[in-house]
């Protein structure tokens, strides 16, 4: 088989042979139809198949993959084209090598790329995470729950600053609900704290594994032990449907994604980079939230509680968000018609909210049958 005069020219580079750091000087041509590669007095040959021409990035070298793991970098970027061109044109050219000079393949793998990405992103990741969470023994989960405890009384909350008299009466008044829900789901060891904490006012949360956290805020701001009880059992629904835990292998798959997506492990502290991470991790939040709203809602049912009791302490919770649909609270501070205004259920600070909008919560359990 006769071979053009330009495969013949030699190429010259450097050579790495892929199992050390080092490299040695190189010359390459193409004769009959093979790659010679010329390594000071050893000589390797090379067939077409064994040889495929790297993706140049700007104007860096190129490079020659080679069959065992070895690479020939050149400078001369023209020169190492030819070489390939010559091997293509001795029948060797691989279905590797025509995607990576296909510009329609290339767009179109780039497309399905970026679609797996978001579709992984928006499904794949949080059913991933729900099965990994649920597969993960309680013990793990209540270990976990318990060093967040510790966290946050080293760095968040202070004792109660409620009577022993005080807490000793909520104490009485949730024991029934969570001896409830304590023989409905006893894989969970539920146990309700008392703190005080000024940066966090008045909250309720639950830690992984089962420990309740409701702040003197949150005790002073309930009026009546109805609503108490609807609190307690929305953040219970965090601990049965293991939101704590999910929330961690969710950001740690996430992480995992952007640095597969953009191939850098410091992209994952990029704000560029990170924010459709953050984006999607609200979203999570917000379903997380949604399925404690679920569980609270058919636990209020089952236990005979009046579901306005959730509206009237998320109304005192959430105010300003809670807009009427004609803008006036009645005495009580509940709608007048009994529906909140679905205007904040839109907007910028709705899609940023780690939480549904608060409208929208309220009108649920406002109009649930």
């Amino acid at each position: 088989m006769s071979v053009s005069p330009s495969s013949e020219q030699w190429v010259d580079g450097r050579y790495f042979d892929g199992r050390t750091s080092g490299s040695s000087a190189a010359r390459a041509r193409v004769h009959g139809g093979e790659l010679v590669l010329e390594l000071g007095q050893q000589t390797r040959r090379l067939s077409a198949d064994q040889v495929r021409l790297g993706v140049q990035v700007g104007n860096t070298s190129s490079y020659l993959h080679l069959a065992d793991g070895a690479v020939l970098e050149s400078l001369d970027v023209a020169g190492l084209q030819r070489l390939s061109r010559a091997l293509k044109g001795s029948g060797g050219s691989t279905w590797l090598q025509r995607l990576e000079v296909n510009p329609r393949l290339i767009i179109c793998s780039l497309v399905a790329v970026l679609g797996f990405s978001v579709l992984g992103v928006l499904y794949g990741v949080p059913w991933l995470s729900n099965q990994l969470a649920r597969a993960l023994p309680v013990e793990l989960e209540t270990h976990i729950g318990e060093q967040s405890l510790a966290t946050l009384d080293q760095l968040w909350t202070d004792p109660s600053e409620l009577t022993e008299a005080r807490q000793q009466e909520v104490l009485a008044a949730m024991s029934p609900y969570l001896r409830a829900m304590q023989e409905a789901y006893p894989k969970h060891s539920l146990q309700l704290h008392f703190r005080a904490s000024e940066a966090l006012g008045a909250n309720a949360f639950a830690l992984p594994g089962g420990n309740l956290i409701f702040t003197d805020d949150m005790i002073a701001l309930a009026r009546n032990d109805e609503e108490l009880a609807a609190v307690l059992a929305h953040e219970v629904g965090h601990v049965v449907n293991r939101h704590g835990l999910r929330n961690v292998v969710q950001s740690s798959l996430l992480v995992f994604v952007m640095i597969s997506v953009t191939g850098d492990v410091s992209a994952a502290s990029d704000l560029t980079t990170g924010l459709p991470a953050l984006l999607a991790n609200l979203s999570y939040q917000r379903e997380m939230e949604t399925e404690a709203d679920d569980f609270a809602l058919a636990f209020l049912q089952q236990q005979g509680i009046a579901l306005q009791h959730f509206a009237d302490i998320m109304l005192r919770l959430d105010p300003q968000d809670a807009l009427l649909a004609d803008g006036e609270r009645d005495e009580k501070g509940l709608a007048k018609d009994g529906q909140a205004d679905e205007e904040g259920a839109s907007g910028l600070g709705s899609f940023l909210s780690s939480h549904p909008p608060t409208p929208e919560r309220i009108k649920r359990f406002q109009t649930a049958d």
